[in-house]
């Protein structure tokens, strides 16, 4: 294993300064070398599985930064934002199989309260559409009553169903809501700002 040499002095914040390409690219090939081989390993734990994608992640940061010809920009970037999805999914799952029910609750309670607090936007239920195909469409119901443990589904010409929510789903539903009521907010902020 290459070891990764940096000019940064520990506890020292860095001047700032545009990203360096040659540096990413070192930084990229490190991160590659440490922590994809946890991440190829049989039955890996969520973190190895965050690792390995976090490392497919900056390797596709540093194709971003770094011209070429014919480059699919677009696909790139969706490549990058891939995988740091599926590294915060694993992460996600990390933290059901390490942090208490009760803990990771008491969290998210504590930040809508701290939302509500701020003036900030809380999804307190949230109805969607889905298509599934042509001539099939779903309505999904969410509501804060089980704080998102389950989620309704309704279909033309069927009852009700109520599933269950798996853990690792309800932190991202959790976070999903919460860039909702964010972005939402942000909006009427400016909106507001421009009259």
């Amino acid at each position: 294993m290459t070891t990764y040499q940096t000019t940064a002095e520990r506890g020292k914040l860095q001047p700032a300064a545009p990203l360096d390409p040659a540096a990413l690219r070192e930084l990229s090939r490190h991160a590659s070398e440490v922590l994809s081989p946890a991440g190829r390993m049989e039955d890996a734990p969520p973190l190895a599985e965050a690792g390995a994608h976090l490392s497919i992640a900056l390797s596709a940061f540093n194709a971003l930064l770094t011209p070429r010809a014919h480059a699919n920009r677009l696909a790139d970037a969706e490549h990058a934002l891939d995988h740091l999805h599926r590294t915060t999914n694993h992460v996600r799952e990390h933290l059901v199989e390490s942090v208490p029910k009760t803990q990771r609750e008491a969290r998210h309670q504590r930040m809508v309260k701290s939302c509500r607090q701020e003036g900030l936007a809380v999804v307190a239920s949230l109805t969607a559409e889905l298509v599934l195909g042509p001539g099939r469409r779903i309505t999904v119901r969410l509501t804060d009553g089980d704080a998102y443990q389950s989620i309704e589904l309704e279909e033309e010409g069927q009852e009700t169903r109520t599933l269950r929510l798996s853990g690792r789903d309800r932190l991202e539903l959790h976070h999903g809501l919460h860039e909702i009521g964010r972005i939402v907010w942000l909006m009427l902020r400016a909106e507001d700002g421009q009259r």
